[in-house]
């Protein structure tokens, strides 16, 4: 049956559309002010191509199917994705759907959290991705989201358009409660460029840990934080609807199992490559970053001593028992007692994509590389901490523990050490007892709350329930902990869009915190505010 109510909404739209028009802004295209060196209308250009349509995907409960795959409907039901690689342009039906529409920008972030857009790839201003017009985000129009449940599925609904029952998303809202001009998300993984946290192509990941995200408005301005789990949330919500799945390894990837390393088979000097045994050569793959040296820790400066973070150009046969790894760079010397190490891939590794989703090369496994989604790079080989969460690892006996999962709304208010009066109690992560405690489960199903998605249950598999595993450790680490997300080179398929790593290595927050960590990294998102 109709739904009334939408069509009420829509009616009202439509006049505020009218309105609009007639308005002195013109919200048709993207007007550039040449004087501030801002895009001046990025709202009204996101208002006056809103439609109103409502996109679903409809999902199992695990206790009705296990599976992770869901069925689209409302106006997302006909809609196909085919993702793209740096050779071949894909099928993606929402890139030219309002709520879907994303645009690469330059964009800095005022002290209250709104985004300044300083220039938009192609269409306004001087867009840069190397970081000399300032920071790289994707922005796309304000979304809201709703989530139905019944007893047997779940129901998730997306518009450009605030229904009744639909939320904002996390992100679009200031700390005052009012609407963000658009919703920006970084572009790409924390590194560090000029000495400050940014969002750029073409440069290493940088380390960051819960009081590092915390620290980053002091650093960068008081509008910034790192990444938050807005960012998180809205990555899991784009996939789910796009591809009605949870595992994101099935259609598009992930660095989740490039962890090669090899040794070097004979030394060299003044050349740019490594020599290795042809029968090793095959798990080094093309277009990944490799270092040289003697060291086997890839946080240690010695893995990279002679080579760091060196893109493989090719690989070519040298006789029947070695092969050289030719690498990008200048020259330098092997010796023996070196090793070949896949790193974490560099900054902007997706950025020959042809398409908003999709991974660079289709020669190479999917879960040995980086993805796009929506036109943000994930996945690059480092896990990812959420600056607005805290997790209380709770010992309630020696057999048992849980772990409580704690959010701050406005990211100015978060908290390196402790648990505020700013933060609010999401949920708890399901329990364990001394034979699942600091051991790797496979998530079942979740929850949603406060733009948190929360599991509800263990016991699934790497091709079930959410396909993604969690890790906590309340019985043998009580205490503070950050929350990791994504997954490390090397984790394989527990890793993924609901991968949460809060236990074996998770460092406790005002403990070891602030020491390097090689597979952790951030974000830079404008969610300086509410999240």
């Amino acid at each position: 049956m109709a739904n009334p109510d939408k069509f009420l909404r829509l009616r009202d739209y439509a006049r505020l559309e009218r309105a609009q028009k007639d308005g002195v802004v013109d919200g048709t295209k993207f007007a550039y002010d040449s004087a501030k060196h801002v895009v001046s209308n990025v709202r009204e250009y996101f208002d006056a191509h809103r439609d109103g349509r409502t996109y679903g995907v409809r999902f199992p409960l695990y206790s009705f199917s296990n599976s992770p795959d869901g069925v689209k409907v409302g106006d997302n039901a006909g809609l196909t994705v085919v993702p793209s690689s740096n050779y071949r342009a894909g099928r993606d039906d929402y890139a030219g759907l309002s709520a879907f529409r994303v645009f690469d920008a330059n964009v800095a972030v005022a002290d209250d959290g709104t985004p300044v857009v300083k220039a938009i790839k192609g269409l306004a201003g001087n867009y840069a991705k190397d970081g000399s017009n300032g920071d790289v985000f994707v922005i796309t129009t304000p979304g809201f989201y709703r989530f139905e449940f019944d007893t047997q599925h779940l129901t998730i609904w997306y518009s450009d358009t605030q229904y009744d029952g639909y939320s904002p998303m996390p992100g679009a809202l200031l700390p005052d409660g009012s609407l963000r001009p658009c919703m920006a998300y970084a572009k790409y993984p924390l590194s560090n460029y000029g000495g400050k946290a940014s969002s750029v192509s073409g440069q290493i990941p940088a380390s960051m840990s819960e009081q590092g995200s915390v620290a980053v408005p002091t650093s960068k301005g008081k509008g910034y934080s790192g990444k938050t789990s807005a960012d998180t949330f809205y990555t899991q919500l784009m996939h789910m609807l796009k591809y009605a799945a949870k595992n994101i390894e099935r259609y598009l990837g992930g660095d989740f199992n490039g962890s090669a390393q090899v040794n070097v088979s004979k030394a060299e000097t003044n050349v740019t490559r490594a020599l290795v045994k042809a029968t090793d050569a095959a798990s080094i793959d093309l277009g990944s970053y490799v270092s040289v040296g003697t060291g086997t820790d890839r946080g240690d400066n010695k893995t990279g001593e002679a080579a760091a973070y060196r893109k493989v150009i090719s690989k070519t046969v040298v006789d029947a028992a070695t092969t050289a790894i030719n690498v990008s760079g200048a020259a330098f010397t092997t010796t023996t007692a070196m090793h070949v190490t896949q790193m974490p891939y560099l900054t902007g590794s997706t950025d020959g994509v042809l398409g908003n989703d999709g991974i660079p090369r289709e020669d190479v496994s999917k879960t040995h590389q980086p993805i796009r989604l929506q036109g943000i790079e994930l996945f690059a080989g480092v896990y990812e901490t959420e600056g607005d969460i805290i997790l209380k690892n709770v010992k309630d006996s020696d057999t048992s523990g849980h772990t409580e999962v704690w959010k701050v709304f406005d990211t100015t208010k978060a908290s390196g050490t402790a648990i505020t009066a700013d933060y609010v109690h999401v949920g708890d992560y399901p329990a364990v007892n001394d034979k699942t405690d600091n051991q790797w489960q496979w998530q079942t199903d979740f929850t949603e709350k406060h733009g948190f998605l929360l599991p509800t249950g263990v016991g699934a598999t790497s091709t079930s329930g959410l396909t993604d595993a969690l890790i906590i450790n309340p019985i043998s680490a009580p205490g503070l902990h950050e929350l990791q997300r994504g997954g490390i080179l090397g984790n394989g398929s527990r890793c993924g869009l609901f991968d949460a790593y809060g236990g074996a290595v998770c460092r406790a927050l005002g403990g070891a915190t602030a020491v390097a960590y090689p597979f952790l990294a951030a974000r830079t998102p404008s969610a300086g505010g509410w999240g």
